[in-house]
């Protein structure tokens, strides 16, 4: 059983742990110093070679986004130099189009963005550290950085959330309730996640409790034959109800 669990291993690893390794480049508090300090327990003397592969791949990446990156801004810089004739008689039209030649020939700063970026010390570990928000404010020195960041980062780690609200729905959509409209659908799953977060940070008062008990009983009941509608609109209503009070986000 340990083999046929190393071998499942081995396949999932082939596969994530370069997308991993770029994920980890990317958290300033990491970069490629964890890679090194891992991958030399993983790898042993291969670590350099390792290192240099995921190295590697951030450059495939950045070159690829910096091309997509300048088709989308061709189409703007054509605008803007149709628009340069426009503005008036300022003096700075030469100005203008010098600028947005520069900004066409400039196709290789990616690279040394890349370089600023990892030769620039570690941030100190902290557990209220935001990377997300570091990136949002630290993209205008990373602008190519910053959007595979921005990928990079929403890929979710496993399954398990997806496959959680496709079984949550299973308990919604039954057999004996199978034609409820969407907009309900979503209501009552929304009211499901934020009540047992209620419940579970201790921050819900009576009347929640009673409609939590009332949903709960809803999602849950698999009694065929009973009528379910009355109790499918009131769960409705405190669904709604919850999706038009600010105070409960």
């Amino acid at each position: 059983m340990a083999e046929n669990m190393l071998v499942k291993f081995d396949k999932y690893w082939s596969v994530i742990h370069e997308i991993m390794g770029v994920a980890a480049v990317l958290d300033p508090r990491y970069k490629t110093d964890l890679l090194e300090y891992y991958y030399a327990i993983f790898y042993g003397n291969d670590v350099d070679h390792q290192v240099k592969s995921i190295r590697q791949l951030c450059y495939d990446l950045l070159y690829d986004y910096q091309l997509r990156m300048n088709n989308d801004s061709s189409g703007d810089s054509q605008i803007l130099e149709a628009n340069v004739g426009n503005v008036g008689s300022d003096g700075l039209k030469k100005f203008d189009l010098f600028v947005i030649k520069k900004k066409r020939a400039r196709t290789s700063y990616v690279r040394t963005e890349l370089d600023v970026y990892l030769d620039e010390e570690v941030l100190p570990r902290s557990p209220n550290f935001d990377i997300l928000l570091w990136w949002k404010l630290n993209g205008v020195k990373y602008p190519t950085l910053q959007a595979i960041a921005r990928d990079v980062l929403a890929i979710p780690v496993s399954t398990v959330a997806s496959e959680s609200a496709f079984s949550t729905s299973g308990y919604i959509v039954s057999p004996h309730r199978s034609r409820l409209h969407w907009t309900t659908l979503e209501a009552l799953m929304c009211a499901r996640s934020w009540l047992w977060s209620a419940e579970n940070s201790g921050n819900f008062n009576s009347n929640v409790g009673n409609e939590n008990a009332i949903l709960l009983t809803e999602m849950e009941s698999d009694d065929e034959g009973e009528p379910t509608e009355p109790l499918i609109t009131d769960v409705t209503s405190v669904a709604i109800s919850r999706l038009e009070d600010d105070d409960f986000y």
